[in-house]
């Protein structure tokens, strides 16, 4: 056994990326007079996210050459603005949601103006530009849910049942069972409501 193979090899990771559905967003920054403000994008309703607040992100694809690329790729098509209008200041981090989802959550600084954003409306209702300071003088109110997991997905309209009897499992994984409660953060603005993924990258920002 070689050992200082092994050790290489040993390092940092996430175990099963590959399982997972692989994205990355950019947490939007905009500076006005002198103060930073998040730009936020209100989904369109025909979209998977329709209605929801968010950064604008999406999934990795073959032809971004890392993260990073697929963060600007997808800023630069969803709020209609030129990479090099996009300073990326640095990767805050990776969430990891129960649903089965990656997100590498890069900050970066939009250096154009507000009037140069030409937002893709196939994607994209409106904008939201949120002062940070309105961040930290609002802390998010609190909310519990739990995941539920199913043994069974679908495919083509069909149920495809998880072969727990099969293999001989517990009885508990015969039939839905549940995760651990957690906790998720809720931020209200002017009627909209700004939760899960995106309300925990803020929470993080301003909190750092």
């Amino acid at each position: 056994m070689d050992r200082k193979k092994i050790r290489e090899k040993l390092n940092d990771r996430i175990i099963g990326r590959e399982k997972n559905f692989n994205s990355a967003v950019l947490a939007s920054l905009i500076e006005i007079d002198g103060k930073f403000n998040f730009i936020l994008e209100k989904r369109s309703k025909n979209i998977r996210q329709g209605g929801e607040v968010s950064f604008p992100g999406g999934g990795w694809e073959k032809t971004d050459k890392n993260f990073e690329e697929t963060a600007i790729r997808e800023t630069v098509e969803e709020l209609g603005i030129l990479p090099e209008n996009i300073e990326i200041l640095g990767k805050l981090g990776t969430l990891i949601i129960p649903a089965g989802i990656l997100v590498e959550v890069y900050v970066g600084e939009i250096l154009c103006k507000i009037e140069d954003l030409n937002i893709n409306l196939k994607e994209v209702d409106k904008i939201l530009i949120i002062p940070l300071d309105y961040f930290r003088k609002n802390p998010p109110k609190t909310a519990k849910i739990t995941v539920q997991m199913h043994p069974y997905y679908e495919l083509d309209g069909k149920r495809v049942e998880f072969p727990a009897k099969y293999y001989n499992l517990p009885e508990k994984y015969h039939k839905p069972w549940n995760g651990r409660n957690r906790n998720v953060y809720i931020y209200e603005y002017h009627g909209e409501a700004i939760w899960g993924i995106t309300a925990d990258i803020i929470y993080e920002i301003i909190n750092i």
